[in-house]
C-alpha cells in the first residue's frame, strides 16, 4: 500500500456477507472518480428503467406541409449508418438504411420529399459538457450528447475498415440528417435539412428500435464507453422525472443512493461517464454500492455481471493482472478508471478464502505525490492482495 506509484492512495473494502470493514484508507475523503463513476450511472439505469426499455427513432409525415417529413431522435447512440457486411462496436444496432427503406416502401405520394425536419428535442440542455476538453471530442473519447446521431458520432465507426476513426463532429444532428437524406436515394434529392420541433399535426410513418437498455449497460461498463454512459443516464433521468440533461444526473443518483442507505453528501457528478475532472466520490460510497450489487436479489444485481473480469477480454481488464498478479485472474471483477492525475478500480472480488469482497481503490496525484503509467499495475497488485488475504485483510 506504500508504493510510490500509488500516489495519494484511497481504499475501502468490506466483507460482502458480514458488512465488516476490512480496510479504510481515506474512505470518507472525496476524490476524483474517473470512469469508476460509471457504476453509479449504470446503477441508476438499472433502478429507474425496465430491462426491456428501448430507444426509438421515428419518421413522421406532416399533412399540413406536403413533401415534409420529420426525423425524430429517441436517444439511440447506436443507430448505425453501416450497411450489410459492416459492423460497429455496438451489437445488432438499428440501422439508418433500414429506416430509409421503410420510408421508401411507405411513401405513397408522387411528390418527392422537399424538407426534412431534424428533431433532437428528446434530450435537453447543453449537448457538450463545459467540464470536458475540446480534445476529448476530437480524440474520440466522447461525442456531443444529442438525441439524434449515428454510431456515437464516430467519423468512421466501421470496425471492418482500416480507415476507422473515433473522431467526433461538432454537429451530430446535421450529420445524421445528411446521411438519412442520402439513404432516401431519389426520394429526397433536393430536400432541405432544418433543425426543429415536430409539428403538432405530424403523423408517424415508420420507426426503428434499439437494443434493450441492458445491452447498452453491459457494453458501457465492459469497455468504458463514455457516450453510451451519458445516454443511459439521460434515459434514466427522464424516467426518474427530470429533464434528460447533465444537470439531472447528480440529483437522480443521490436519490438512488439515499434509498439504499448510502451517504451521498460528498457526491459531485458533473457528468455520468467520469470524464470530468470535477467529479467527486468517496471510496466508502462506491464500495457500499458494490456491496449492495454483490448481495444480489435486487435491481442492481446485473451490474456485477457487467463488470470486466481480470485477465478476460474483451473488456478493459483483459490485458491486466500479469506476472505475480495473475493468481487473481478470473477472481477480481472491477470497473477501471483513468483521467490525468488519477487511476481507479472498484468492484467485487471472489477471494481465495471463499469470502466475497466489495472494494474501491483510487490513486491520485496529490499531497506532493504523483501517479503515472506504473500506477495501473500497482492497483492490480493491491487488488491481488485483497484476493489473497480475503476476509483476513482487515486493519
Amino acid at each position: 500500500m506504500s508504493q510510490s506509484s500509488l500516489g495519494q492512495f484511497y481504499a475501502y473494502v468490506v466483507d460482502v456477507n458480514t458488512g465488516r470493514v476490512l480496510l479504510d484508507i481515506r474512505g470518507n475523503e472525496a476524490t476524483p472518480s474517473a470512469s469508476v463513476l460509471k457504476v453509479l450511472s449504470v446503477a441508476a439505469g438499472l433502478t429507474y428503467l425496465p430491462a426491456t426499455y428501448t430507444a426509438t427513432t421515428r419518421v413522421f409525415t406532416v399533412p399540413s406541409q406536403p413533401g415534409t417529413i420529420v426525423l425524430k431522435g429517441g436517444g439511440d447512440h447506436t443507430l448505425s449508418q453501416m450497411t450489410k457486411g459492416s459492423y460497429t462496436t455496438y451489437s445488432k444496432p438499428a440501422r439508418l438504411e433500414t429506416l430509409a427503406n421503410k420510408v421508401l416502401t411507405s411513401w405513397n405520394s408522387d411528390q418527392p420529399i422537399s424538407k426534412i425536419i431534424l428533431d433532437s428535442s428528446f434530450f435537453k440542455g447543453a449537448s457538450y459538457n463545459p467540464h470536458w476538453l475540446a480534445s476529448d471530442r476530437t480524440n474520440g473519447y466522447i461525442s456531443h450528447i444529442t438525441a439524434l446521431q449515428v454510431d456515437s458520432d464516430r467519423a468512421n465507426g466501421d470496425q471492418t475498415s482500416y480507415a476507422y476513426s473515433g473522431y467526433r463532429s461538432t454537429d451530430p444532428v446535421l450529420k445524421t440528417g445528411t446521411l438519412f437524406k442520402a439513404a432516401l436515394k431519389g426520394l429526397a434529392p433536393g430536400a432541405k435539412l432544418v433543425k426543429g420541433a415536430t409539428p403538432k399535426d405530424a403523423v408517424e410513418l415508420t420507426s426503428v428500435t434499439s437494443q434493450p437498455i441492458t445491452t447498452w449497460m453491459a457494453h458501457a461498463t465492459g469497455i468504458s464507453d463514455n457516450t453510451e454512459t451519458e445516454f443511459i443516464a439521460r434515459h434514466a433521468a427522464k424516467a426518474f422525472g427530470l429533464p434528460a440533461a447533465f444537470t439531472s444526473v447528480e440529483p437522480m443518483v443521490k436519490t438512488m443512493l439515499s434509498s439504499l442507505g448510502i451517504d451521498s453528501s460528498q457526491l459531485v457528478m458533473k457528468d455520468a461517464s467520469g470524464l470530468a475532472q470535477a467529479n467527486r466520490v468517496t471510496p466508502k460510497m462506491i464500495t457500499e454500492l458494490m456491496q449492495k450489487v454483490a448481495q444480489g436479489n435486487s435491481a442492481l444485481t446485473p451490474l456485477e455481471s457487467y463488470l470486466p473480469v481480470a485477465g478476460l477480454g474483451p473488456g478493459s481488464m483483459g490485458g491486466r493482472f500479469t506476472g505475480a498478479n495473475a493468481v487473481a485472474r478470473k477472481f477480481v471483477k472491477g470497473k477501471t478508471g483513468f483521467i490525468p492525475g488519477l487511476y481507479s478500480l472498484a468492484g467485487v472480488i471472489n477471494a481465495k478464502d471463499g469470502s466475497r469482497l466489495a472494494y474501491s481503490i483510487f490513486a491520485r496525484s496529490a499531497g506532493g505525490k504523483k501517479v503515472g503509467w506504473a500506477t495501473r499495475g500497482a492497483l492490480d497488485t493491491v487488488a491481488t492482495r485483497f484476493y489473497s488475504c480475503g476476509a483476513g485483510l482487515y486493519l
